[in-house]
């Protein structure tokens, strides 16, 4: 259940810009979130609907873009994609190394909010 507290987070966000930009309605909020992060997509729409009734926000539709979890080989310095559901070591499969670090896969981000502007009709 820790969509609901991001999503309170991105409601937040969402209603300061709606507030800065004279919006009259969120229309729709468009995050990507890393593989790694266990995000249930088919829950989240009904939370943002429960969280935003009354604001702004409300009817607003929430699209998720998943990012792929991805390593930089700190030896070769490949950037590859891996399967962090392995419980292996992980090794760069360039040059097996296991120097890695990891570049993505984590995130939380608002990539974009779209809002309708003008006057309530």
């Amino acid at each position: 259940m820790h969509e609901l507290p991001i999503l309170r987070n991105v409601l937040e966000v969402a209603l300061e810009f709606a507030d800065k930009n004279q919006a009259v309605r969120i229309t729709k909020v468009n995050l990507a979130i890393g593989d790694m992060r266990e995000f249930v997509e088919g829950i989240s729409q009904k939370y943002w609907d429960y969280i935003s009734a009354g604001t702004l926000g409300e009817g607003a539709v929430v699209s998720i873009t998943r990012i792929p979890a991805k390593y930089l080989c700190l030896a070769c310095g490949e950037i590859q994609e891996f399967d962090w559901r392995n419980t292996e070591e992980l090794r760069c499969s360039t040059c097996s190394s296991a120097d890695v670090e990891l570049t993505s896969g984590r995130e939380i981000i608002i990539s974009n909010i779209e809002i309708r502007e003008g006057e309530i009709t």
